[in-house]
């Protein structure tokens, strides 16, 4: 029998996708009007290397208050501002972090910790603790501080509650409570508490009710 051929769908040639970098940039969406208004009064708060520069006003008042002489030796030309608490340390570009100094005193400072604690300390003493925070460190701090009271106080609070509990327990038991049976409670919310104390003195007043007498059945009448 002679070979026959059949008929096949002519293939057709997939176009090849176009690479990342041919492709068209999509359209951008419209910013809505009420978007535009808040980008347009949002501020970004400036990272940590600008937090750290002296502004101009800054090194002005510096520069007025020192008479232009070296705050250190106190004989040549002031020509550079110091950071009292390094920079490299969080310190910031503040008024009360600068010091106007020689360079010679200023390398001496540097690379001496000796010196740079003395006057770390002598800037504590006049400006306070921190002297060295602008208004974002101040911010944060308060924030942290009231976080941290707060914390203290919720503290308290379950202390309070979890106390009375711990008590009647430790009286119904007749032994201190166990670290593990102390946990046990912690992990209760208000409303269980509430439940299993009243559930507690219960059962205390129920076995004071039924306590045997001292003396009962050992004297006849």
């Amino acid at each position: 029998m002679a070979h026959q051929t059949f008929w096949k769908p002519k293939k057709q040639v997939k176009e090849k996708k176009l690479s990342s970098f041919g492709r068209s940039k999509k359209e951008k969406r419209p910013v809505p009007e009420w978007k535009k208004g808040i980008l347009s009064h949002h501020q970004s708060r400036p990272g940590s290397k600008e937090r750290g520069d002296f502004p101009k006003e800054v090194i002005t008042e510096l520069i007025e208050e020192s008479n232009g002489i070296c705050e250190s030796c106190k004989i040549v030309e002031a020509t550079t501002t110091h950071h009292v608490y390094p920079r490299g340390r969080k310190g910031r570009g503040v008024k009360t972090n600068g010091l106007r100094l020689c360079w010679p005193c200023h390398d001496r400072i540097q690379t001496n910790e000796e010196l740079l604690q003395f006057w770390i300390s002598a800037f504590r003493e006049k400006y306070g603790e921190r002297f060295w925070f602008d208004e974002q460190d101040w911010d944060e701090y308060k924030r942290k501080q009231e976080a941290q009271k707060k914390a203290e106080q919720e503290k308290r609070n379950r202390e309070e509650l979890f106390n009375p509990v711990k008590e009647v327990i430790s009286s119904a038991a007749g032994r201190s409570l166990k670290a593990k049976e102390v946990r046990l409670i912690e992990m209760m919310d208000a409303k269980q508490i509430a439940v299993f104390e009243a559930l507690i003195n219960d059962i205390v007043r129920v076995e004071e009710k039924y306590q045997v007498p001292y003396g009962y059945g050992h004297f006849d009448d």
